[in-house]
């Protein structure tokens, strides 16, 4: 069985447009590089019913990992973790092990000066009930894990360095093991000279002669008055060598197919 990831986007300013979601694209490349499958990506505002709601969505799906990121920090409107908590009807409190991450991070970024635990600072440690808190290592604010059923929850930061940095040292590793060496293998190409609509049916063709692999089509426009398209390849299967050999089959199917088309088709890679 595939490993199957949804991702949770939280904030307003990704809904007005004022920030683009790097982070959702990002994690994505990083999961479907290890063998996972991300099978939904959605965004929300910076509201309580709409978390709830859509973690609540998520988890009757039940996806091996839920990927939340934003609004665990100190603010009046970071209100991912009450959120969370609604959804799976659990309170938050203060978990000893945040409050001491927090303190660690605070000691070592002023070093030698008096520092206090304020209210929103220790809004950070206020975690819904059987959470486990994650070292952040760039940021204040730990990450969270939570368990519902079949699914791993992960709240994580949105800041995108301390998302980045979470991920890749408590989280990938966890995705890399769950997807059980799964390989997924990519390769694109361009090819010029064609319009979409001639392309369709022979990506169609390929895709039906060649099990498993997902052709997708992608206009870049016209260059000096000839249609140009990028075209990605890709597969996953449980053989890397596996892999290779059904992209590399059907970049070649398509090529043999752009041979018999009229005009000056030209396939690069």
């Amino acid at each position: 069985m595939p490993c199957i990831i949804e991702m949770l986007s939280v904030g307003n300013e990704l809904l007005l447009g004022n920030t683009i979601n790097t982070n959702a694209s990002w994690m994505a490349a990083q999961a479907t590089s290890v063998g996972a499958e991300v099978s939904r990506i959605t965004t929300v505002g910076d509201n309580l019913r709409d978390i709830s709601n859509a973690v609540r969505e998520s988890l009757r799906r039940r996806p091996n990992f839920l990927i939340i990121t934003g609004g665990i920090g100190p603010t009046f409107d970071d209100m991912t973790l009450k959120g969370v908590a609604k959804a799976l009807n659990k309170h938050v409190q203060l978990n000893r092990r945040a409050v001491e991450l927090i303190r660690g991070h605070y000691e070592r970024r002023f070093k030698g000066k008096p520092m206090k635990l304020t209210g929103p600072r220790l809004k950070m440690a206020r975690i819904p009930e059987g959470g486990v808190p994650v070292h952040n290592p760039v940021g204040t604010a730990p990450a969270v894990l939570l368990s519902a059923d079949r699914t791993q929850v992960f709240c994580l930061p949105g800041v995108p360095s301390e998302a980045k940095a979470i991920f890749h040292e408590s989280l990938l590793g966890k995705i890399r093991s769950r997807a059980g060496g799964r390989y997924f293998v990519e390769r694109w190409s361009t090819i010029k000279g064609i319009m979409e609509s001639n392309l369709a049916p022979i990506i169609d063709r390929i895709m039906t002669r060649t099990p498993g692999v997902y052709i997708k089509s992608h206009p870049r426009g016209v260059e000096n008055g000839v249609s140009k398209i990028e075209l990605h390849f890709s597969t996953f299967s449980s053989s890397e060598a596996t892999a290779h050999r059904t992209v590399r089959g059907a970049i070649s199917a398509m090529k043999k197919e752009l041979r018999r088309q009229p005009g000056k088709v030209r396939m690069t890679e």
